[in-house]
């Protein structure tokens, strides 16, 4: 099983990060792994589920995985897809002020196991570098999408 924490203090509101990381169905634009992804039911405000296809070199697999959302807080991803015997990814988002400026930390915690040996052996290799990437993805778009001094758009 491989484990991954992050943590990434980012120069925007809580509440834009956790938006940016709500919404799955961006992931393909500015996520390299991310092929697909597609909310295919969404049973509550607060709770979604997604098809999802990442591609790892020449491996690319398709997955479900359930999301549960506590606004502005948390987002916690789950699978019990048949591809995975362990899948979970943590998000929390805390507000902190820095020089007067809103600002949000995001911490990530990931925790996947496959259950393709050859999958699981290149997860390992790749999945720290990846989530380290992913984060700076999130907080990279984060900025773009709301520079500094812009008023706050609600996201498409």
């Amino acid at each position: 099983m491989t484990t991954y924490r992050d943590s990434q203090l980012i120069p925007v509101e809580r509440e834009r990060v956790f938006d940016l990381v709500a919404d799955v169905e961006s992931y393909p634009q500015f996520l390299s792994l991310w092929k697909d992804a597609r909310v295919y039911e969404r049973p509550s405000e607060s709770t979604y589920f997604t098809e999802q296809e990442i591609g790892l070199g020449p491996l690319n697999e398709r997955f479900r995985t359930k999301t549960v959302m506590k606004r502005p807080d948390t987002i916690e991803v789950s699978s019990h897809d048949g591809l995975f015997r362990a899948f979970r990814i943590v998000w929390t988002f805390t507000d902190v002020g820095v020089g007067g400026r809103p600002s949000c930390r995001a911490d990530i915690a990931l925790t996947w196991q496959v259950r393709s040996w050859l999958m699981q052996r290149a997860i390992d290799v790749v999945l720290p570098e990846t989530a380290r990437s992913m984060v700076q993805a999130f907080a990279r778009r984060a900025r773009r999408v709301r520079p500094e001094g812009a008023i706050r758009q609600p996201l498409k």
